[in-house]
């Protein structure tokens, strides 16, 4: 598995989520993947559809909340969709599951669920909180790209973004 290159995050290349009390709040992003240069691994664009700021750190925040019903309806919703160029000679989609995180059990409350869709054009990323918690998963997206020539199949994971999982706020 090729990697990309690791980006040094600061404060504009955050994003925070905050997920309203008993309720949930759904975001769309961008994954534009990128093949290796040369001169080292591509450089992959996670952004919030409409935008290009790529995004290396998401704060998923949780209200303080009592009612265990209402802790379990409350999640964020992550829309994810890789973007094609058309210049790479080739098709990405989603592989493996979609992402790799840096250590085994790197999520120990489970609270990220993920389903691939679209044939691998899509993902789905949905993110709960029900205990009392500061969790931080440090991941990559995980893509396959096929050659349109040769039709050989490569595999490239990305270096971020690291989520965080909060509650209470």
């Amino acid at each position: 598995m090729k990697k990309s290159k690791k980006k040094l995050g600061d404060p504009s290349d955050s994003l925070i989520i905050d997920v309203p009390q008993g309720g949930q709040v759904i975001r769309y992003f961008n994954l534009k993947p990128a093949l290796a240069t040369p001169i080292g691994p591509g450089d992959w664009i996670f952004a919030e559809r409409g935008t290009t700021t790529d995004i290396s750190s998401l704060t998923v925040t949780f209200p303080d909340n009592q009612s265990a019903l209402e802790r379990e309806l409350e999640r964020a919703v992550l829309v994810i969709s890789i973007e094609q160029d058309e210049q790479a000679g080739g098709t990405w989609r989603f592989a493996l599951g979609g992402v790799a995180t840096d250590q085994q059990d790197e999520d120990p409350n489970n609270d990220i669920v993920l389903d691939i869709i679209d044939n691998g054009f899509g993902m789905l990323v949905y993110i709960h909180a029900l205990q009392d918690s500061y969790e931080s998963v440090p991941f990559g997206f995980v893509a396959s790209f096929t050659d349109a020539t040769t039709g050989v199949v490569s595999i490239y994971e990305s270096q971020d973004p690291s989520v965080i999982i909060t509650r209470p706020r």
